[in-house]
């Protein structure tokens, strides 16, 4: 797609163009951990990447410009495709999108949670049986009353909220270091139901933390400006493939880019981008 022999020369022309925006490009830097980022007129692309990457992370970080000039506010609202793609139907376009930017929906990050969530679940079951063997009232959505008043008259009692505590020693003594990890070894007197009962309590911790940060992952990875983004690169990158998976949101594209609805991404696009996309 992009010729080997013109690829320096090619980078170098897409960085002055950037600049001629009035944008700062910096490409020695390590983009604060990450590949590329877009701030206060100013890109950094790390320098630890492949030529043909630092193309596509500056593509992608001048998208996030052009984004800003459509929708000044997309810094603190992310954007929204309804002022992107100038309609109100943006369904399609958002399953397009996600489909550009993430294949077959598998997120990496989100499938590791989503195993996790898995393990967990099942260790919160098997506790939950071990309790009930016991304690056939036992209801794990609630405080249980007779094992919590045997932990709370003890120190294992600030696990029920805790994984891990370490506790000042007074008077000069040792401090003392409890976990769920630890409770066999550091409270010997307590039945297995109950130290069952404090490991069920971590894993439903557990298990809520995975949650949020998966709700977290799916709101980011669903931003309109990161899909914007995402879907300019891989029109650089593999137009083919987004006229494949992407028809709605290419016509509509193509018609906005005409218009000149993105500021001075029809020049970028023209000088370039493959021009099988225009």
């Amino acid at each position: 797609m992009h010729k080997i022999d013109t690829a320096d020369q090619e980078f170098i022309e897409m960085i002055k163009f950037v600049k001629e925006m009035g944008i700062s490009v910096k490409t020695n830097t390590r983009a604060r951990g990450h590949q590329g980022f877009f701030m206060n007129g100013r890109i950094d692309i790390s320098s630890v990447l492949t030529l043909q990457r630092k193309k596509q992370v500056l593509v992608h970080e001048f998208a996030h410009f052009v984004h800003t000039l459509v929708e000044p506010d997309v810094m603190k609202t992310h954007g929204s495709l309804e002022r992107l793609f100038m309609t109100d139907n943006t369904d399609i376009i958002e399953q397009e999108l996600f489909e550009v930017t993430y294949g077959s929906g598998k997120i990496p990050a989100l499938e590791k949670i989503s195993a996790l969530k898995k393990t967990v679940t099942e260790n919160i079951k098997a506790l939950d049986k071990n309790i009930k063997l016991k304690y056939p009232e036992f209801k794990r959505s609630e405080a249980f009353t007779p094992i919590e008043r045997v932990i709370k008259k003890t120190d294992a009692k600030y696990l029920l909220k805790y994984d891990r505590v370490n506790l000042k020693g007074a008077w000069g003594l040792p401090d003392k270091l409890f976990s769920v990890h630890d409770i066999e070894k550091n409270f010997p007197q307590f039945e297995p139901e109950i130290t069952d009962y404090i490991r069920l309590k971590s894993q439903q911790r557990y298990l809520r933390r995975l949650s949020s940060r998966a709700s977290r992952l799916n709101r980011y990875f669903k931003r309109p400006s990161e899909l914007f983004a995402r879907f300019i690169e891989e029109l650089y990158t593999n137009p083919k493939r987004v006229k494949t998976i992407a028809p709605v949101t290419l016509s509509k594209y193509k018609s906005l880019l005409a218009e000149r609805h993105y500021p001075y991404l029809k020049e970028f696009s023209q000088k370039f981008f493959c021009n099988n996309i225009h």
